[in-house]
């Protein structure tokens, strides 16, 4: 893991920290998707809608290659009513990018879905049905 950071905990302050410089705050990306965690993957989605277009693809990047082990997480907040545009654009790179070429496969139907643009409804659907597909084995 990345020297700059002695713990996750620090990562996600430099994460979430607006002021910071973009390249400093993709390193922290970097460490959290090393460390692979729960709260890591739960801090690489929060920045799914921030305002640095660099920040948010760095951490689709990270979520596609944590691939199954983040999706779920990822879905879950893609169904949430709250969800924004420039969430959807990430879970549609994450999803069509996955490093898992299961979840890859699986996700077809959501990223159809996310790239027709129809509505959110289609997408909470797929998302739904992708998500309870890998959670119940």
């Amino acid at each position: 893991m990345s020297n700059q950071f002695e713990s996750i905990e620090q990562a996600i302050a430099v994460l979430e920290d607006v002021n910071q410089d973009e390249l400093v705050r993709n390193d922290a990306i970097r460490f959290l998707e090393e460390s692979g965690s729960q709260e890591a993957i739960d801090a690489l989605i929060r920045v799914l809608s921030d305002d640095d277009f660099g920040v948010r693809w760095a951490a689709a990047d990270a979520l596609a290659r944590l691939g199954a082990k983040a999706a779920p997480a990822v879905l879950r907040v893609l169904i949430s009513p709250d969800s924004d545009d420039r969430l959807r654009e990430a879970a549609h790179h994450i999803f069509k990018n996955n490093g898992d070429l299961v979840i890859r496969s699986e996700a077809q139907s959501l990223v159809k879905a996310l790239e027709s643009k129809s509505t959110n409804i289609d997408e909470m659907t797929e998302a739904a049905k992708l998500l309870a597909k890998l959670t119940t084995g």
